[in-house]
């Protein structure tokens, strides 16, 4: 069934199956296991698409998805079947594609997706501390937490606290999961295993992965793999070790940059909350300039090393 885009696709000539906010997912017309995902420059914060789009973030966010899947933890499973120019293989070869498709598309398995956005933290920071623990409200996630915690505290071992995979991202309590099917235990284990293997591939370089969401599906035996993206600029928070201080909000190098200028903007800037947004030229720069970072410190590689030896 094609999709009614909401924005305009990376793609004009293919079969659009599902848009995301960031990413579009295409039907392979000679592969019907098999969808193309292209990951755009678009960029979302608090359920809103903005007007500003990153340059090159889609192949920011392919990159950082395929050295994780092909260096840190190729033993993982995930939907990966394709990347860079082998994506051609698959693609009809009577059209004309973007310049860069190779750059920011994968060739994935058709997977049967969780319902639910399995996110774990292992500081206090983001939504749980901002709209919850530092309200004095009780978190929707079954999480029994001490008291007396301050931004940034280390959560050890980190928590799990999901979400509905919708355009809103409800809380969801992680015993209302688990009861939901058999399968989703192993697939909680699953994206925890990424999660722990990151941590600790990251933390070799000075970075904390401070909380990290993915999304699980099941092949067609019933087994749980990773899907969609992870640990990428856009579904993690990344902060330098040293830059850390308890109390203190950090340097952020992911999307908060976004976050917050949205919020500066939304409140002090005049504009109602959830109109979409143009960013200034200084937060495009900065976020661009924090994907790239963090790409580089935790891969070894230049950017541009990386897409010439793997995508092209």
């Amino acid at each position: 069934m094609q999709a009614q885009p909401k924005y305009p696709p990376y793609l004009s000539d293919a079969t659009l199956i599902y848009q995301g906010k960031v990413r579009d997912t295409y039907a392979l017309e000679d592969y019907p296991d098999l969808l193309l995902m292209v990951a755009t420059d678009r960029i979302s914060t608090h359920d809103v698409v903005h007007r500003s789009t990153v340059p090159q973030k889609g192949q920011f966010l392919t990159a950082m998805t395929v050295y994780w899947s092909q260096f840190v933890f190729p033993d993982i499973p995930t939907h990966i079947v394709a990347y860079g120019k082998k994506i051609y293989d698959y693609l009809p070869r009577d059209q004309a594609y973007p310049d860069d498709l190779h750059l920011r598309a994968i060739v994935v398995q058709r997977v049967e997706m969780m319902p639910f956005e399995l996110i774990f933290r292992a500081r206090m920071a983001g939504s749980l501390w901002n709209k919850f623990y530092s309200q004095g409200k009780s978190n929707p996630y079954g999480l029994v937490l001490p008291s007396g915690l301050h931004l940034m505290d280390r959560l050890e071992p980190p928590v799990f606290t999901p979400t509905e995979k919708s355009e809103t991202d409800d809380p969801v309590n992680a015993d209302f999961i688990r009861d939901q099917d058999s399968r989703y235990d192993g697939a909680i284990e699953l994206a925890q295993w990424a999660y722990d293997e990151g941590r600790s591939h990251a933390a070799v370089y000075g970075i904390e992965i401070i909380d990290a969401k993915f999304e699980v599906g099941f092949d067609q035996n019933g087994n749980p793999i990773l899907a969609d993206e992870w640990m990428t600029g856009d579904c993690s928070r990344f902060v330098r070790s040293e830059d850390i201080f308890v109390g203190t909000e950090p340097p952020w190098m992911d999307k908060e940059l976004f976050r917050q200028d949205a919020m500066r903007q939304w409140i002090r800037g005049g504009v109602a909350k959830g109109t979409p947004l143009v960013f200034p030229d200084e937060v495009i720069a900065g976020g661009m300039g924090a994907y790239r970072k963090v790409f580089e410190v935790l891969s070894g590689f230049t950017f541009e090393e990386f897409q010439q030896s793997q995508f092209c």
